[in-house]
């Protein structure tokens, strides 16, 4: 592997920025919908609050893993980074094809067309192909902007941020200062005497619930713009993590507290459907307006993130040269921003947001489960030094999130098995690439 390629980037991103790239890359949109998934399957309170906790665990075990990882390589392309030092460096590259064609494609593209569809039913009739122009706009907009520099990107998913957490503390106070009451009860006895056909569903409702909570890893592609990497990073995954799960809880308990179970499970709609019982119409097009703005939110954070890697990629000779070189002016990655967004485009006229949803599953888990393996070789090739933070429970901790992402891959070509082959056949021609690459620009 060639010299890691820090040099050129502007430090530029403080513990805060970091902290909001975390938790903006989890927080999209499915905390507004999910969870009427997850009690079509669950049909108790406690076992649905039960189920996102368990989640949130998870979550945090990932952020632990990230965070001793950038902890110990703070370099430009996070993830392509920890793979390609752990593993021969296929895996890396393995990787980054499918981050930029199935991960990263995929989520740009059905949250891009998420958001354009709640522009069409909540404010602006577009027709079909107005959702599409207007998707594609979003996407083209948000690459503009993070090509203007890292400060212009960093600015916009702050204020993006901003207003997304205080979108979700409004819907929150509004549920609680209802007077209602709460519409469901939860009974200790549900938790306390489980039966053995509880465990198998409580698994099946944790798949939605672990992609809601995905995204933890993304910051790490901007460690060469975060000041003091080796410790900003670390703390921005754990913190990043800790306020996503508590405002994913939060809300959970205000869905419940306004509908019941199985009204939930019946909601298309959920947290537009909540608003609308507390404040009527206003509140429903709010929760438009604030998925909006979730959804936006998201947009920005992948696409800063995703061009670092193959920026890194093209560095070690593994991707095209362009996409190696900054802006002379903006110190951004120009090419790969470009070249990200035109997989997104492709992606967005060919697919639905289910299926593209659906697609990334396989993928996202496949290399997650890696990432943590890496872990354990990396601590036994170099034991931490000194200011290295150290996941807690390791390998214990560590174990069970790689079996987690084993369990979720297996899972994946049971619900979804048509994109998940798509998925693996990607990789394999990917592999086939790479053995024709010469041997001396590969390492």
């Amino acid at each position: 592997m060639a010299t890691l390629p820090d040099a050129g980037f502007r430090r530029e991103l403080g513990l805060l920025d970091a902290v909001v790239v975390v938790a903006g890359g989890i927080i999209g949109v499915g905390i507004f919908a999910n969870p009427s998934n997850v009690a079509r399957v669950l049909h108790s309170p406690l076992l649905i609050l039960l189920a996102w906790t368990l989640g949130g665990c998870v979550a945090l075990l990932g952020g632990f893993i990230w965070a001793e990882l950038g902890s110990r390589l703070p370099h430009v392309g996070g993830q392509y980074v920890y793979l390609s030092r752990a593993y021969p460096p296929i895996v890396g590259f393995l990787y980054g094809v499918a981050l930029l064609f199935i991960i990263n494609g995929g989520s740009l593209a059905a949250v891009a067309i998420l958001f354009a569809t709640y522009v069409d039913r909540s404010f602006v009739p577009l027709g079909p192909v107005g959702v599409r122009v207007v998707a594609a706009t979003a996407l083209i907009t948000l690459t503009l902007v993070n090509i203007a520099g890292v400060r212009a990107g960093k600015r916009t998913n702050n204020t993006l941020m901003t207003a997304k957490v205080g979108g979700i503390l409004v819907l929150l106070v509004l549920v609680f200062s209802d007077g209602t009451g709460p519409a469901s009860e939860v009974a200790l006895a549900d938790a306390a005497a489980p039966s053995a056909a509880s465990i198998p569903l409580l698994l099946t409702a944790l798949v939605p619930i672990l992609f809601a909570y995905g995204g933890w890893q993304s910051c790490g592609s901007l460690a060469a713009e975060i000041r003091e990497p080796a410790r900003n990073l670390a703390r921005a995954n754990v913190i990043g993590v800790i306020v996503v799960i508590g405002l994913y809880l939060s809300l959970n308990v205000a869905y419940l507290w306004a509908f019941t179970p199985p009204e939930i499970a019946a909601s298309p709609a959920l947290a537009a459907d909540v608003a609308r019982r507390v404040t009527g119409e206003a509140g429903a097009r709010f929760v438009a307006l604030l998925v909006l703005i979730s959804s936006l939110g998201f947009l920005g954070v992948v696409i800063i993130t995703g061009p670092r890697l193959y920026y890194a990629m093209a560095r070690d000779g593994l991707f095209f040269a362009r996409a190696g070189r900054l802006h002379p002016r903006y110190h951004t990655p120009v090419f790969a921003l470009w070249f990200q967004a035109g997989v997104s485009l492709v992606l967005l006229t060919t697919n639905t947001y289910d299926d593209l949803l659906s697609y990334t599953v396989f993928a996202d888990w496949l290399f997650f489960g890696l990432t943590a393996g890496a872990l354990f070789i990396l601590r036994r090739r170099q034991p931490a030094g000194p200011g290295i933070f150290q996941a807690p429970g390791h390998p214990f901790t560590t174990g069970i999130f790689v079996l987690v992402a084993f369990g979720i891959v297996t899972n994946s070509f049971f619900a979804f098995p048509i994109q998940s082959f798509i998925g693996s056949g990607i990789l394999l021609l990917a592999a086939g690439v790479y053995t024709m690459l010469d041997a001396q620009v590969v390492r």
